[in-house]
């Protein structure tokens, strides 16, 4: 899977790269690799036509890294998601239905919430039922078409389920978010059921660590305007704080150490 014999050992390690991380600036590779810019830039160019990449604003996107594995996906970056699951169970309170998405960030969400609590929990992931525990809680999982590689339910099946069902709290993934597109995914099914999901929520919750940042996937989530928490590991770039603050948006930061 890293090695591809259409680049050249430059551009393979690029693209070994961008296979573990997700994404890679320009800047980061002129440095290790002691290039020009234009000689990135033309690597970048030969691997989008070859479908590898995705060319962003200073850098890429790995298109293979969107659609691996959940057991794959789980083992990155571990340890951001890990707390920002224990913050993001800061705002439960007992007695709530909240929705919690499909993803490898959400899941572990399940595992710091109180498990003496009661709680109504629906989620459309198998991976996020299969971590609730407590008796008190009852938990809702929606049926629909299996998306083997999120474990999640999508698609009509799982859209009417949600249709007489809503929450004091959603807790939603992304794959990933940037200043121009807001948040997106690279799922067309898994978007429409958080779509409906926010629609259907008093408040609402993504959880994303700091890889997501400055990414950009093929299909549309939301803008930003109306959400009302992101908590992630890391302060992003001042340009997300300052977005976030005109709109309202409470920008929570897990450190991580």
């Amino acid at each position: 899977m890293d090695y591809q014999p259409e680049l050249n050992s430059r551009q393979n390690q690029i693209y070994k790269y961008l296979i573990n991380e997700g994404e890679v600036k320009i800047s980061e590779l002129t440095d290790q690799f002691n290039v020009v810019e234009m000689t990135i830039r033309r690597d970048f160019e030969k691997m989008e036509k070859l479908g590898l990449i995705k060319r962003t604003f200073g850098g890429a996107i790995s298109l293979a890294s969107q659609d691996v594995s959940l057991i794959e996906r789980e083992s990155l970056n571990i340890h951001a998601k890990k707390v920002i699951g224990m913050k993001a169970a800061e705002f439960v309170k007992s007695g709530e239905a909240i929705f919690i998405d499909a993803g490898t960030t959400t899941s572990h969400l399940v595992r710091y919430i109180p498990k003496d609590w009661n709680l109504v929990i629906v989620t459309n992931a198998l991976n996020v039922a299969s971590k609730i525990q407590g008796v008190n809680k009852e938990k809702i999982v929606i049926g629909g078409m299996l998306l083997d590689s999120t474990l999640s339910m999508v698609g009509p099946i799982a859209e009417s389920a949600l249709d007489n069902l809503t929450f004091n709290k959603a807790f939603l993934a992304a794959t990933s978010f940037s200043l121009e597109q807001g948040f997106t995914n690279s799922n067309l099914f898994e978007v429409q059921i958080k779509q409906k999901v926010m629609r259907q929520s008093k408040e609402v919750n993504f959880l994303i660590d700091h890889s997501k940042f400055g990414n950009q996937s093929l299909y549309k989530i939301a803008s930003p305007e109306g959400i009302n928490r992101i908590i992630t590991d890391r302060e992003p770039a001042i340009e997300y704080r300052q977005l976030l603050t005109g709109l309202g948006v409470e920008l929570v930061i897990c450190d991580p150490s």
